[in-house]
């Protein structure tokens, strides 16, 4: 809803989006599926369905007399059902939490009839008014400088981090979000292309709970992500900077994944935080280096299939125009890379489709869908690419734009081109040579007649 309200304050009309209707069985069915992982449920049995009727008619606690009828039939039911609870396990003690200390009274005693329905099991029951009061019930809290040093050591291990910048990947809006473009000027974004680089920047207002020989923390934790955005046309926007301050749920279990309680839109940094611009400079640079390794992966790893592709391709399609020709290089040397960074964003970008689909990117994604029919290719593998490389061709919109991904591309010479425009020149130069000798003969015949 609040998304829709700031569309809505954005907009000089009012938008036609709006929220399905409330399927309730639904709704409740996920959350009892949803509690039934957690909770061992207590099944209300026929002996205390009948209980709970007698006392709702009689208007007995936890029932009670409303304005003109009696009510509070499914308090009775869930008190009735401790106390069988109660009677059918006899060595188990029942912690009962309720903040209806009306209905229920507060555990210290109990009014009339409850004190009858409790006689001799009160000691194995204990009424909790809230969550706080279970937390300090079955933990111990952990808190001062270790549990900080503690946190801030957890927060900054490679699981907790690729946990959150795999939250922050989903990140996006209709609105548009602040970003430090790659000059100083703040710039506005609205989702990540792929996943983001992350640091932690700080890690304030930590508390933790040991339970049994696991502590879980809280903490309000302030990150920098860096990485490709895309803009209100859902195309490339460049590589953005944000701070983005979230809640953590973590443990010092290895195997758990890091839990968002609570989320801030993503911000600009700020450029007099020098501690923050240095971290956002180490951040660049890993993003540098990916590329490189990308470029050195470009150049060096490549098996006689691509290199057949890659060497070959260029000059079969002499006769396209230049921003066709550096589409399908990029295709080609596109297919060299096995698993390295370039390869991740361009499976990325593919997924994405609703991103960028031209009809640069339907070429791109064929000749990816037939990469592995040019590695098998053992009879005339270029020419087979070529044939399909000139089916397609047909279908590039030269004109549009063709958006700069950040692979790079190692052109190389179209000497076929050349040679191709050089022998047009010469047939056109042959045809007006003959011409001019077919008039010329024409006139002669006019004369001899």
């Amino acid at each position: 809803m609040n998304t829709l309200e700031k569309l809505r304050d954005i907009l000089p009309w009012e938008p036609e989006s709006s929220l399905e209707p409330l399927d309730l069985e639904r709704f409740l069915d996920h959350w009892r599926k949803v509690y039934g992982e957690i909770f061992e449920v207590i099944e209300t049995s026929d002996g205390v369905i009948r209980r709970a009727f007698q006392r709702e008619a009689m208007a007995q606690l936890p029932a009670k007399r409303g304005k003109d009828h009696s009510e509070g039939g499914r308090d009775a039911a869930i008190w009735f059902s401790v106390l069988e609870f109660l009677e059918q396990n006899p060595d188990q003690h029942v912690h009962f939490v309720t903040n209806n200390s009306k209905d229920f009274s507060d555990g210290t005693s109990y009014p009339y009839p409850l004190n009858e329905d409790i006689r001799g099991l009160e000691h194995r029951l204990t009424l909790l008014q809230d969550f706080d009061q279970v937390v300090s019930q079955f933990t111990e809290a952990v808190s001062g400088k270790d549990a900080e040093a503690a946190a801030l050591e957890l927060l900054k291990s490679p699981s907790v981090r690729e946990g959150v910048a795999q939250a922050a990947a989903g990140l996006s809006t209709l609105t548009g979000f602040a970003g430090l473009g790659d000059g100083t000027a703040v710039e506005q974004w609205y989702a990540w292309c792929e996943e983001p680089e992350i640091e932690l920047l700080s890690v304030t207002d930590v508390t933790g709970h040991r339970i049994e020989d696991d502590v879980w923390y809280t903490a309000k934790a302030r990150w920098l992500l860096y990485g490709l955005a895309v803009d209100e046309m859902e195309s490339l926007s460049g590589h953005i900077a944000c701070v983005w301050e979230t809640k953590v749920l973590f443990s010092t279990r290895n195997d758990e994944t890091p839990t968002l309680l609570a989320l801030d839109e993503p911000s600009p940094p700020d450029t007099g935080d020098e501690s923050c611009m240095e971290i956002l400079r180490g951040l660049k640079k890993r993003v540098a280096g990916i590329a490189a390794g990308a470029k050195r992966s470009l150049l060096a790893v490549q098996t006689p299939p691509a290199g057949l592709g890659t060497d070959q391709l260029p000059p079969l399609l002499a006769k396209l125009d230049l921003a066709s020709l550096r589409l399908a290089q990029d295709a080609a040397r596109a297919a060299v890379l096995m698993n390295g960074p370039a390869q991740r964003l361009a499976r990325q970008i593919a997924a994405n489709q609703k991103l960028i689909d031209g009809p640069g990117l339907r070429f791109a994604r064929q000749m990816a869908a037939h990469s592995a029919a040019l590695q098998a290719a053992a009879n005339s593998p270029g020419l087979r690419l070529a044939q399909q490389a000139a089916a397609s061709m047909a279908k590039l919109d030269i004109a549009a734009s063709i958006p700069q991904i950040g692979v790079p591309v190692v052109t190389q010479p179209t000497s076929g081109g050349a040679a191709v425009a050089e022998d047009g020149d010469e047939e056109l130069e042959v045809s007006d040579a003959q011409a001019e000798r077919d008039e010329t003969a024409e006139e002669g015949d006019g004369t001899a007649e």
